[in-house]
């Protein structure tokens, strides 16, 4: 599957040179350097930076993997009647980090936005939601981005479920295109 490119950013799959070269939030540190090669080797979930054209360091890294969102009455009410099941097709963005060298420049949100284009173009995985665990410190940035919580009678961690319906994405980038 070739990996997506807006403007001068790109993907690229994970290499230990470029683990080497990325440092943040020091949990989320954890996960990249000590178990995304792991997770990738086990099929659990593939693991990507962001990269500009120009910057050797990795701008933002990120795993994704496939994951399901269970149907409750707010969710069937986005997918029409004959469209129901008990759940969705998801991605999962397990983990989302900035490098500490380019915090606060705007690099997670258009991750987030090439992540959107990804999973509609050409629909290579019949994928209707991006889902997010997120740390209750990172919820407002997802919101901001268009994440609504998933109703849950009680939490059960100190995270929040989150969900992007894509078909919002892809209506509101048809009414771009037909101005």
């Amino acid at each position: 599957m070739e990996l997506p490119k807006f403007g001068d950013f790109s993907f690229k799959s994970i290499t230990q040179s470029d683990l080497d070269l990325f440092t943040c939030d020091s949990i989320l540190e954890k996960y990249f350097k000590s178990d995304a090669i792991d997770t990738e080797n086990e099929l659990i979930a593939k693991t990507y930076f962001l990269f500009k054209q120009g910057i050797l360091e990795p701008l933002v890294g990120f795993s994704v993997s496939n994951h399901s969102l269970s149907a409750n009455i707010e969710i069937n009410q986005l997918i029409p009647y004959g469209s129901h099941y008990k759940t969705y097709p998801a991605v999962l963005i397990g983990r989302l980090a900035t490098h500490n060298n380019h915090l606060r420049n705007g690099y997670a949100r258009l991750t987030i936005d090439i992540i959107k284009a990804w999973f509609t173009t050409s629909n290579k995985t019949g994928c209707r939601f991006i889902i997010v665990d997120a740390r209750k410190d990172a919820v407002d940035f997802y919101k901001k981005n268009g994440f609504e919580e998933y109703p849950a009678e009680m939490e059960t961690n100190q995270n929040i479920l989150l969900y992007f319906d894509l078909m919002d994405y892809l209506i509101q980038q048809n009414k771009l295109l037909n101005r």
